[in-house]
Order: C-alpha cells, then structure tokens, then sequence
C-alpha cells in the first residue's frame, strides 16, 4: 500500500473528542491525534497543557473513508470543518538517512553515518548509527559541548589522560566517545533511556572503543567524582539533577553545561550558577541555546 489518508477536522469541540475518536474507529481509522495547545513559562520540564474549548484532530485511514464518516460528522456537529488528504507512505528511516551526512564537528574530528565512507579530508571519524536514540552531532548543544571536551583536551594535553570524564545523558554516545579519541583516560557514559543505552554500546562497538563504559546507573547512583562532567541536557532538567551534578564533580573539576535556552539564560545562571558558586570560564551562544564551562573551585586558573 502506497499511500494512506488523513483527514483534518478544525477546531473539535473539547467535550465532543471522544465521541468523534469513537466515530473515527468505527468507520475503520486506523488513528487519531489532535494538536494540544500547551505552555512553558518557566523551567519546569514537563509542559502544561492549556486547557481550550476545541483542538485540531488528524484522523488516519488505511483506505479513503466513505461518505458515512462524514455523514457521522455532521451528525455530531454540524459546525465542525474537514479536509481530506491523501499522503504517500514512506520508510522515514532511510528517508531521514538520505540527508545525513559527514560533517566536521570539532578539530580534526567528524561525525561520519555507519553506512557511509569518510570524506577524504576526515583524519578523525567517530561513526554512528543513531537508530531511536537522541543525538546525531548536528544540534547546536552538541556542538558547544563538542567544543568543550576538545578545548579541554587541548589545553591540558599532558595531564587528562589521567582524568576522568562523565557524560550525563550521553544519547548515541558522540561526546563520550570524542572524548576518549581526545584522550580522556577514563569515560563513562550515563543514560535514563535503555534504548539509547543500547544505541550507545552499538556505537562504542563500532568505533573499537570498548573502554567506553555505559553505565546502567542513575545519576543519583554514581558514587564517584570525575574530573569533568558533560551535561547536554534542557535547562529544567540541569536544575532538576543540579545538585548531583555537583556531587560527582571533583573540587576544581569542570563541568559543561549545554541545552539553555537564551530565553531562559539569566534564570538558569541565577539559580544554577551563582547559587552554586560556580566560575565561569567560558560562555558559547549559538542559535538560540547557550552553553557555559564552568569549575567548581573558585580558586581555579583563567583559560581567557
């Protein structure tokens, strides 16, 4: 089957949704889903919806519906308006996969897809299959943390094969594994998600970097300190896990925080960082999200 249908009704009065869901499945729906209206003011990860009168609803059909359906619409409600599309099936996998390809991300080092071959200018490549897990390089968080890690390692050349280093939330473990191609003497890579944690091991395995350990641990259950800590993670969720950011971070240690919103920076800075303590060694804007390195110790060197 080449193709499917989707039916777009307008502005569903709230208290006929489940009615209308009902209609849909008895007519042969295959789906619906509606468009919820939702805010954010503040840092709270989790959205709160905005309660409203009506919604959109996209309702899926295998086969084109019949006119019944319809004719059960206006049963229900005279006012509510519909159009019907037909849409071509498609593998969005290797669609998405079409438009991937090696970019530099760092230095000398690029993000090369699994099933592509290095471009003759690429030294350093860190291959990756993402699969269902967060994190193919390209987003601007990423990046500044990317940039971070490499900083870093530059600087202190001598001394971080010796260190150790925690990604927080490491996704398709990219930075993890930038890190140790940077010589981080000991990574380990943490992760709520299971799947991710499985894409994460398939990548390590990829690139023959089998020191690399995921962890199945908590953050809340890590015992150690780390020399550096990566925390790509949105900014509700850095302030949510704050507190065991800094339990796990080394006196004098460095930790990079990506994934604040420049809407939110001067929240975030006020109630992470200055309540906190925290130098700032280096500030990144980039699109519209922020990053800082910041250390532990107040007493620390300035890399300017």
């Amino acid at each position: 089957m080449n193709s499917y249908y989707r039916v777009r009704l307008n502005q569903v009065p709230h208290v006929l949704e489940d009615e209308i869901t009902a209609l849909s499945f008895q007519h042969g729906a295959s789906g619906v889903t509606e468009a919820l209206a939702f805010t954010q003011p503040d840092l709270t990860y989790d959205p709160d919806l905005i309660q409203v009168k009506a919604h959109d609803l996209d309702v899926f059909f295998l086969e084109k519906p019949h006119d019944a359906f319809f004719g059960g619409l206006n049963k229900v409600d005279q006012n509510i308006k519909w159009s019907l599309f037909e849409e071509q099936n498609k593998d969005w996998l290797e669609e998405w996969k079409k438009g991937f390809k090696p970019f530099q991300i760092v230095g000398p080092f690029w993000i090369v897809p699994s099933w592509l071959q290095p471009p003759p200018e690429c030294t350093q490549p860190i291959y990756i299959d993402p699969g269902m897990a967060f994190g193919t390089g390209t987003h601007a968080t990423t990046k500044m943390a990317s940039y971070f890690v490499h900083k870093v390692a530059e600087k202190y050349k001598a001394g971080v094969k010796n260190w150790s280093l925690l990604d927080v939330g490491t996704g398709t473990a990219i930075l993890a594994m930038l890190a140790a191609k940077s010589g981080f003497g000991l990574v380990t890579g943490i992760e709520i998600d299971p799947e991710a944690r499985r894409v994460a091991r398939e990548n390590i395995q990829l690139n023959k970097m089998e020191e690399i350990e995921i962890s199945n641990a908590l953050l809340e259950e890590i015992k150690g300190e780390y020399d550096v800590v990566i925390a790509n993670i949105i900014d509700g969720v850095l302030l949510n896990i704050k507190k065991d950011l800094l339990r796990v971070l080394k006196p004098g240690g460095f930790l990079f925080l990506t994934g604040i919103l420049t809407e939110r920076d001067n929240i975030f800075f006020e109630k992470f960082i200055e309540q906190s303590n925290l130098k700032v060694l280096r500030r990144l804007e980039k699109e519209e999200w922020v990053g800082y390195w910041v250390q532990k110790d107040s007493a620390c060197e300035d890399i300017g």
